[in-house]
């Protein structure tokens, strides 16, 4: 959910445990990843992600091919035909058809055949007829990045938000945080309270969005980890500080000026991060 947006519906592109992270043929030891340079070019083929997790960044700023609009299904195009601005419909365009481009390449389909469903809470997800073996997928963007992690029936979200100082941070946070959060904000050197504030909204709504349940899931019934440079954990969940060790979450260096967070079903094998040409 992008913060200018709290309090509507969680949207994404116009819709709503220590592991090894793979980075092309390289496996890092560690649990996750800050530097940016690690986000390697696409593979020519992409296997079927079976217990883990591919994440992709796609520039928004980057024009959409020629051949883009043809891959969107007719509400998709409607909808891109809303946006009043150009440069807003164009990143619409280019966000939805790197999508389909992606999950056609996993499931060995054309993208324009790409059918959507939807859960009871608005997550959007693959037609199981067009998807016998569980892929998943999560996308989120903001400004002019966005993140689209695949994986192979495992429960992901992603989230990804432009850090801006221009947002109540205080208030945001009494409203959304849980108090166990807040208190650890408010315990932060000063200039680290932006940072870490979003920090502690991406790892939260990356969770959120993992579990599918929507805004029937309250931000302030679970706590996470808050200070910005050290290692992202689910503290509890509803006072349970068991049930967040299911999870694995991971804060990711995207770009400058930017936060952005994964969290998985765990048990899996590990992530790999590609850029969407």
């Amino acid at each position: 959910m992008a913060i200018q947006q709290f309090g509507r519906a969680r949207a994404t592109c116009g819709y709503n445990v220590v592991v090894a992270i793979l980075v092309g043929p390289t496996i890092m030891t560690s649990s996750y990843s800050r530097n940016q340079d690690l986000w390697s070019h696409s593979p020519s083929q992409v296997d079927f992600p079976t217990g883990q997790v591919d994440l992709w960044k796609v520039g928004l700023d980057q024009p959409a091919a020629a051949e883009s609009d043809d891959i969107l299904s007719p509400d998709e195009r409607l909808r891109a035909g809303l946006f009043h601005f150009e440069k807003d419909r164009s990143q619409f365009v280019r966000c939805r058809s790197s999508l389909r481009n992606l999950l056609a390449r996993y499931l060995g389909v054309q993208a324009d055949e790409i059918l959507f469903e939807y859960t009871a809470n608005g997550k959007p997800q693959l037609v199981a007829k067009q998807n016998p073996r569980g892929l998943q997928f999560n996308v989120s963007h903001s400004a002019s990045v966005a993140l689209i992690a695949i994986g192979g029936n495992k429960r992901i979200g992603v989230d990804i938000e432009r850090i801006r100082d221009d947002v109540d941070t205080t208030a945001l946070a009494k409203r959304f945080f849980s108090q166990r959060e807040r208190v650890a904000l408010e315990a932060l050197p000063k200039g680290l309270h932006l940072p870490a504030f979003f920090a502690c909204w991406t790892r939260k709504e990356s969770f959120l969005k993992a579990t599918g349940d929507g805004l029937s899931f309250a931000l302030s019934d679970f706590s996470v980890t808050t200070h910005p440079d050290l290692h992202p954990a689910i503290e509890e969940i509803r006072g349970d500080a068991e049930a967040g060790r299911q999870w694995f979450l991971a804060d990711l260096s995207v770009a400058d000026g930017y936060s952005a967070s994964v969290c998985v079903d765990t048990p899996f094998s590990g992530l790999r991060t590609y850029l969407q040409d």
